[in-house]
């Protein structure tokens, strides 16, 4: 027998978490028993982490020197020996096996320790996942829309772009303003007609966009129910060629997430803001385009957990067990890259120009390790959560219907759009936690810093799973894009998803872009 496994054998003996039962056969640990009982209804996310407080409390116990000693553990130890000691007595007891007098049990229901077991596990963490995808499709967002305004926008748009398609007998078409429009684009100035007009003014110009995207997800049994609002921001500059446009931007994003306050999360919020640097290009040539970003950035996550159960036994000893309410926090970094190219097709019919796209997008991110803190309890609750790799590939088959309307003050643009998501990159997140006073423990087999196995080498660390991953899903949305005299443009739009199984999202942006 190996040391590891002799700890574990003597932490279950002291705790009395193995014995024999009228039979003589062996009973396994209460809080495991309960967790696995199928009678009980605990989810697979409670089972792991019920598994994992079960643990925890053993390996104090070895690190304390039996019961007695380890009440007297020292600050965080003992904080969290105290918290798994009453929940797995509240096991022993509502599983009926009564194995040794139970003085710290909560007397509480089934589906209220199953909800305990939820409040000490950390899944809200899985919410990164959610908001560090969003941070890094809001810049590609914005850039894709300026693109897309830049390419059928009217008088901004490069080489082969036009005005307005409009009926020879429209009164503004010999407005002052349409034939400034004309004279300061390359374009056709008699709707189909030939003889482009060259380029007047800088072709280098300014863009500034931004967005709004609001949304909820709903409470599943691995992921918890938010509300998320977010605001994205792009400054660039783009450049005119005469067969398409480069350009490069920074961003700023921010997300945040605000946990529902129900029976298995007790409130929280989560904050991912993101920084980024991107490039783009698109080339045009006939009624076929060409469009790629690359962006590169870093994130900073802030999140805010709270832990609440409650506790109905006035007189628990050796020390008190009055329920708990607690607020854990937690900051990490990250990084990620993202990048995505789109092949498109444009023909007109009369005053509208439709596209239609296939795209492919893929974003690489990745969060750092970190320990959370407790600054207003005992701190024996707080999780250490290890490194998180987020990948994601998809491909967007898209079609948009543009008009082209020429009015006194220049020509608007209407714009309705589809477009079609499939994801490859399916396999659900996995997100690896472990409580972080396993680091400070001196027994053979505790893991230390940044250290994570499930397989062995990890006393109290345990998985908590994403829901399966939408692989298909739709977009629908609507723009306005108004082009003005010297090439100044303003254009909006509104976004929503369709089709996600838990997720509703909706955004809003608007720009602007002009000419230096």
């Amino acid at each position: 027998m190996n040391r590891t496994s002799a700890v574990v054998r003597l932490v279950v003996l002291w705790c009395g978490l193995y014995s024999t039962n009228g039979f003589g056969q062996t009973a396994p640990p209460p809080l495991i028993d309960f967790v696995t009982d199928s009678d009980n209804g605990a989810s697979q996310l409670q089972i792991n982490a019920g598994t994992a407080v079960q643990l925890a409390c053993g390996a104090l116990i070895a690190e304390g020197g039996g019961v007695p000693g380890a009440f007297a553990l020292p600050g965080k130890q003992g904080d969290l020996f105290a918290r798994c000691n009453e929940l797995v007595q509240t096991a022993d007891v509502l599983q009926g096996t009564m194995r040794t007098p139970q003085t710290r049990d909560l007397m509480i229901e089934v589906d209220e320790l199953n909800a305990a077991i939820q409040q000490v596990a950390g899944e809200e963490l899985l919410g990164q996942t959610t908001l560090s995808t969003r941070v890094t499709n809001g810049q590609h967002s914005n850039i894709a829309g300026r693109l897309n305004a830049l390419r059928l926008g009217g008088a901004s748009a490069a080489l082969g772009g036009r005005v307005a398609a409009i009926d020879p007998d429209d009164p503004n078409r010999g407005s002052p303003m349409y034939a400034s429009l004309s004279a300061d684009s390359r374009t056709p100035s008699g709707g189909a007609a030939s003889g482009d007009i060259d380029i007047s003014g800088n072709r280098l110009g300014w863009f500034v966009e931004g967005s709004f995207n609001t949304g909820d997800r709903d409470q599943t049994a691995n992921e918890d129910g938010f509300d998320f609002d977010s605001t994205s921001f792009t400054l660039g500059l783009d450049y005119i060629l005469d067969s398409g446009v480069i350009g490069a931007s920074i961003g700023f994003d921010e997300y945040e997430a605000d946990f529902d306050n129900a029976t298995l999360v007790s409130g929280g919020d989560l904050e991912v803001e993101g920084t980024s640097g991107s490039l783009f290009g698109a080339f045009y040539r006939g009624n076929f385009y060409v469009d790629a970003i690359l962006s590169f950035g870093s994130l900073d996550t802030d999140t805010t957990r709270i832990v609440q159960y409650t506790s109905n036994n006035p007189n628990c000893v050796p020390v008190a067990c009055p329920g708990e309410s607690d607020v854990l926090e937690g900051e990490t970094d990250g990084d990620f890259l993202a990048g995505g190219a789109t092949a498109g097709f444009d023909f007109n019919r009369g005053n509208w120009d439709i596209s239609t796209t296939l795209s492919l997008a893929y974003r690489d991110i990745d969060i750092d390790g970190y320990n959370e803190t407790d600054s207003d309890a005992g701190g024996g609750l707080e999780l250490s959560f290890a490194d998180q790799t987020i990948e994601s590939f998809r491909s967007i088959l898209g079609i948009a219907f543009t008009g082209n309307y020429s009015r006194s003050f220049g020509v608007l643009s209407p714009q309705f759009r589809a477009e079609w998501h499939h994801e490859f990159q399916d396999t659900p997140q996995v997100l690896v936690a472990k409580y972080a006073v396993e680091e400070t423990l001196t027994i053979d087999g505790a893991a230390g810093p940044g250290q994570f196995s499930l397989g062995g080498g990890c006393i109290s660390c345990f998985v908590m799973n994403s829901d399966e991953i939408d692989t298909d899903f739709a977009l629908v949305g609507v723009g306005l894009s108004a082009v003005y005299s010297r090439r100044v443009q303003i254009y909006g739009a509104i976004d929503t998803l369709l089709g996600l199984d838990d997720i509703s999202s909706t955004s809003f942006s608007v720009g602007i872009r002009g000419q230096f």
